[in-house]
């Protein structure tokens, strides 16, 4: 049976189409949620198949396509095999993951992939940066990953700031956090106001970052419940996040 025949069972041809395009737009999400389908099917190894000449021939979608079936199925050599091939074209989302991939070269790959507007890759190698001591550097790649809308870096920034006494920078990156969405953005932003005694909005914001499961604001938002003479509230809150028996 062909390669072709054993893609035409099930999902196969649609998800082989919609993988390339993932992979081309490096989608964490799609190109995952496709490969996975594809593992259910039986159809890894035939995907891998229908690749693997494009791959070979230097298609930088198809040797994304190999990098994410490989994870599929827990071929890590082979993933950072065609990472390196990805790399070596200059794709920065390749470098990247060498990064997180290769721990003893992680800095100079998150620093290519950073160089090359990586946004991920900036806080990462901020973070590498932070715990080897160099804050100052760390700082500018954290700010620059900020700037480029990524919420974990403005929550790295943030803190950077708090650290220095900085409050009002500190609340500017929450705040930009939080209003984005991020969970730990609305849950930092809470605890800042709480710290400055502004209970109003502490509240508001450990509420939202509560109700999407924060477990550090829901402590933070008992406690503040508690404070205000709201016991039932704060117990309503504390046993709602209390593990099963």
């Amino acid at each position: 049976m062909s390669v072709d025949d054993r893609l035409s069972q099930g999902i196969g041809p649609a998800a082989v189409i919609a993988l390339k395009q993932a992979a081309a737009e490096d989608d964490t999400n799609a190109a995952p949620a496709w490969c996975a389908r594809l593992a259910r099917f039986g159809l890894v190894e035939a995907a891998q198949d229908h690749f693997r000449p494009a791959a070979e021939s230097g298609d930088l979608a198809s040797i994304k396509c190999m990098v994410w079936l490989a994870w599929e199925v827990g071929q890590e050599n082979d993933a950072v095999t065609w990472l390196g091939r990805a790399a070596q074209d200059g794709d920065p989302w390749a470098m990247y993951e060498l990064g997180r991939s290769l721990p003893q070269e992680a800095e100079r790959w998150y620093r290519r992939a950073a160089e090359a507007g990586h946004a991920p890759a900036m806080n990462n190698l901020g973070s590498l940066l932070s715990r080897a001591g160099h804050r100052d550097e760390a700082m500018d790649w954290y700010r620059r990953s900020a700037e480029a809308g990524f919420d974990i870096a403005m929550n790295n920034l943030a803190i950077q700031y708090v650290l220095q006494g900085s409050n009002t920078d500190a609340e500017r990156w929450f705040r930009e956090a939080a209003t984005g969405g991020s969970v730990d953005g609305m849950a930092n932003l809470g605890r800042l106001k709480l710290e400055a005694d502004d209970l109003p909005e502490a509240e508001s914001w450990l509420t939202a970052a509560a109700e999407k499961g924060h477990a550090g604001a829901v402590e933070l938002l008992a406690d503040l419940l508690t404070r205000t003479g709201r016991a039932d509230e704060a117990a309503a809150w504390r046993t709602r996040t209390a593990p099963g028996p």
